[in-house]
């Protein structure tokens, strides 16, 4: 299994095709084409895509169709960032080529975004936007002015892949303020400012580490940086090289402005200047450096000062975000006794938190659980403090692992004779219900078959003599063949409610051996297992982690469930820790408003529990193995809910007698 740039040659292979640049003012997309070399009906790539609006966070996979791109739903006042993932089905040599999408504008211009096509000579033709290799001849070693051009080709690909993107700021001196003597401008004026790729040697950024002197502390003073000739005159002019006085602000990794102490020509190569060597010290506002009285001046001078003067406020939130981090209050501080409990406001006594390590290969995903079995079902175990909601423009993931202890029960197939309207919810009719263990309840889940609106899985809300009434709106009465329906064995185990009497619950999470069920406000959202790629259901006594990402922008609802790999006595170089997919499906997710200042709780239920989490943003599918081995969370300031089951410190309070 190998993957070779844009070709791939076994089963399973990946490629993840990105954006350099967003597309604008997009309103709609019609469709797409694409190229690809080898496709038979055996071997072929399964394509799928994702989108955002930030090049950050994107939606989950879904397949790459015309049906998918069109259902899109985008503002044109946001950038459109897409994602292509192309995976190899069958063995054989596929390649991609190009892809292209038909675009609507906000102008109502219809357009098809160019495809790239292989250059000739030296000349591209097509969208950029994607980077492809050239296909020129071979390299003739006695031709030094060719090796010198590919020198400078090289160079400026380095450059484009590997480099810091700053914000360049370049001055220029005013001819007015010369010095003949001493061979110096005194006065210097900022002329313009743009994005400048930089490379920083070896990668090896200036130390964090703080200097002392006798009269102050600081970062450390001095560090050399290369920017390509090409780079810098394709922003700033043919001719364009870094001067003293430039300055350029770093606002990746180091959120630090720098400016030009000293410049250099590289001459390694051929004696061919390919890039400068500038070296940085830390920026000092000078009275020699001042900004023209022109619009693009004083725009300048405008982001200059909001750099230097603001710091502080514009780094606040990623400062406290990493200092959360280091911190991890959500996760440190849930151990005390109840009023000094900082996750949960109420543990019931009953509840038995048990300790018992859970190992994904070598690393302990867990250390306690709580068994909810312990309690009556239905029973509250555990209120947390954290009591929001979301709106409608939220995004939200659910995080948690769930060992089923149940017992499945006997089926017991109950026929429905017919189905009525009893005040707008479906009614079925029954010759008789089972009785004793196999006793039907309010609240139960029963799989139904046979009904033309009813099949799958349903929650019971009423039963009146051998009729049962289920929480689903009446559509028809139609049946076929033998209509029937079975009690599952269910587990109720989070709920989000009002905690007034009746309860009105907002958010719900059931699963049953077969189904997972996810109740936000008046709607059920339902995934069956069985109909997975897997095919499987829940094993009793086997932990399974869940994953439900909520994605607002691209109205999503997916649902994740992953195992732990199966351990084995034989040697196998190959094995990872990642864990093993179940089942993965997304849904159409219609934004809704989920009221704030609830109750979110553990219910009693045939289940076990823990690192139960809920994230301010969805968790990308290639990061979800990560998040999910996590015992200690890296990115605490990413949780609203952080829970490992963790138990109390039951220590007597001590007085000074004093």
């Amino acid at each position: 299994m190998a993957v070779n740039g844009t070709k791939t040659d076994a089963n399973g292979d990946a490629i993840l095709i990105s954006l350099q640049e967003p597309y604008k003012n997009v309103v709609e997309v019609l469709g797409f084409t694409d190229s690809t070399k080898g496709e038979t009906t055996s071997v072929f790539f399964d394509k799928q895509f994702r989108w955002g609006i930030d090049g950050v966070t994107y939606s989950d996979y879904v397949s790459l169709t015309d049906a998918n791109l069109k259902a899109l739903l985008l503002n044109p006042e946001n950038p459109f960032w897409i994602q292509y993932k192309y995976t190899q089905v069958g063995d054989g040599e596929l390649e991609f080529e190009s892809i292209a999408l038909e675009i609507v504008t906000d102008g109502g211009v219809i357009c098809k975004v160019p495809q790239i096509e292989c250059c000739d000579g030296q000349t591209l033709s097509g969208s950029q936007n994607l980077v492809v290799d050239c296909c020129e001849g071979p390299w003739n070693p006695y031709d030094l002015s060719r090796a010198a051009q590919m020198y400078r080709q090289l160079s400026a690909v380095t450059s484009n892949m590997f480099g810091f993107c700053v914000d360049y700021f370049k001055t220029a001196a005013d001819q007015r303020s010369r010095d003949v003597i001493l061979k110096e401008y005194s006065l210097f004026d900022v002329i313009s400012s743009a994005e400048v790729k930089i490379l920083i040697p070896d990668n090896e950024l200036p130390t964090r580490e703080i200097q002392f002197n006798p009269l102050m502390m600081d970062f450390p003073v001095q560090f050399e940086v290369h920017i390509v000739k090409s780079a810098f005159e394709q922003v700033f002019g043919a001719g364009a090289k870094p001067e003293m006085r430039d300055y350029l602000y770093f606002k990746q990794y180091m959120n630090r402005m720098y400016e030009v102490d000293a410049i250099a020509e590289a001459d390694d190569f051929l004696y061919e200047g390919s890039y400068w060597r500038v070296s940085l010290v830390p920026y000092q506002q000078r009275t020699a450096v001042m900004f023209p009285n022109t619009t693009e001046g004083k725009n300048v001078e405008a982001e200059t000062k909001a750099l230097i003067s603001s710091a502080e406020e514009k780094f606040a939130e990623e400062r406290e975000d990493e200092f959360e981090d280091v911190r991890k209050p959500n996760q440190y501080n849930t151990i005390g006794s109840l009023c000094n409990d900082y996750v949960r406001r109420i543990l019931d006594k009953k509840l038995i938190i048990k300790e018992e390590n859970v190992y994904n290969q070598w690393t302990i995903i867990s250390k306690y659980h709580y068994e909810l079995g312990s309690l009556l079902d239905a029973e509250e175990g555990v209120e947390y403090q954290y009591k929001g909601g979301w709106s409608k423009t939220d995004d939200r993931a659910f995080t948690f692992w769930v060992r089923p202890k149940y017992v499945i029960p006997i089926g017991i197939n109950v026929l429905i004779t017919s189905i009525t309207n009893n005040n707008g919810k479906a009614q079925f009719n029954t010759g008789g219900l089972p009785s004793l263990a196999q006793t039907l309840k309010v609240g139960n889940w029963i799989a139904v078959g046979g009904t033309n609106s009813y099949n799958g899985i349903q929650k019971i809300i009423a039963i009146n003599g051998n009729d049962v009434t289920i929480d689903a709106a009446y559509v028809d009465n139609v049946i076929s063949g033998t209509p029937r329906f079975n009690r599952e064995a269910s587990n109720n185990f989070i709920s989000y409610d009002n905690d007034s009497t009746p309860l009105t619950t907002y958010v719900e999470f059931t699963y049953t051996p077969n189904w997972f069920i996810m109740k936000i406000n008046d709607t059920y959202y339902k995934w069956n297992f069985s109909a997975g790629t897997t095919g499987s259901s829940l094993v009793k006594d086997k932990w399974v982690a869940f994953v439900i990402n909520l994605n607002a922008l691209s109205k999503q609802l997916s649902l994740y469930v992953y195992k732990t790999p199966e351990n084995t006595s034989a040697i196998n170089p190959a094995q990872t820790a990642t864990l093993t997919k179940l089942f993965n499906e997304v849904k159409t997710y219609t934004p809704v408003d989920v009221i704030n200042n609830q109750s979110w709780k553990l219910l009693g239920c045939k289940t076990d529990l823990t690192n139960i989490r809920i994230w301010k943003k969805p968790i990308e599918e290639e990061e979800q193995t990560l998040i999910l081995s996590q015992y200690v969370v890296k990115d605490t300031h990413l949780t609203l809910l952080l829970d490992n089951a963790a138990p109390q410190l039951l220590l007597d309070k001590q007085s000074n007698p004093r």
